[in-house]
């Protein structure tokens, strides 16, 4: 496929993105110009799976909390004119329908949780960009799992950064009350992986 030259909108970028080698999987849209990002290795998806079933487990767990759900798969607009489209690996929604949000191209409500595992070089490269994008656009809180440093970077909008090494939790109160997951889980290759 052909790339236009001009600088591509969101909704455009959107639109080619299944048609983009890969079927666009690792595709960004960067100041109007589509970026391919190196595709990530299985720490990433690890960290993702261990994330998304702590979250799951919390969710079941705390069905007297308000409703909400995460997801992946959307992109999130981070600035216009020229438009940027960054794919965060998991976002949490606290509105409108449950999942309404899970099958856009595009995400039409802003997360409160967004999930970006800094798992290859051009990702963490562009880490604090990334960041301070998501909190301009109104995101409440940033965890940035690093797979190579076994830490948690907690960027919240209001408040310090941490760094949350092995030994300590990973929490979100404002969020999600009573969720609170190890980090050295974070990382953990699951047993079936392990073999045992």
């Amino acid at each position: 496929m052909i790339l236009p030259r001009q600088s591509l909108t969101a909704d455009e970028f959107a639109e080619i993105r299944p048609d983009l080698p890969e079927g666009g999987r690792w595709h960004e849209l960067h100041n109007g110009k589509p970026v391919l990002l190196e595709a990530p290795d299985d720490a990433h998806g690890t960290t993702v799976l261990n994330i998304s079933r702590a979250l799951g487990i919390w969710f079941q767990q705390n069905r007297d909390q308000p409703r909400g759900y995460a997801c992946y798969g959307p992109g999130l607009v981070a600035g216009q004119n020229p438009d940027t489209v960054f794919l965060p690996s998991l976002m949490y929604f606290d509105e409108g329908p449950v999942f309404g949000q899970s099958d856009l191209p595009l995400a039409t409500l802003v997360p409160k949780l967004v999930v970006d595992v800094a798992s290859t070089n051009d990702r963490r490269r562009l880490m604090r960009e990334r960041t301070i994008a998501y909190l301009k656009l109104g995101v409440e809180v940033v965890w940035v799992p690093d797979p190579f440093k076994m830490e948690v970077q907690v960027v919240r909008r209001t408040g310090p950064t941490l760094a949350l090494g092995k030994r300590q939790s990973l929490d979100c109160p404002e969020l999600l009350p009573k969720f609170s997951m190890p980090v050295a889980d974070v990382f953990a290759q699951p047993k079936w992986w392990t073999g045992s």
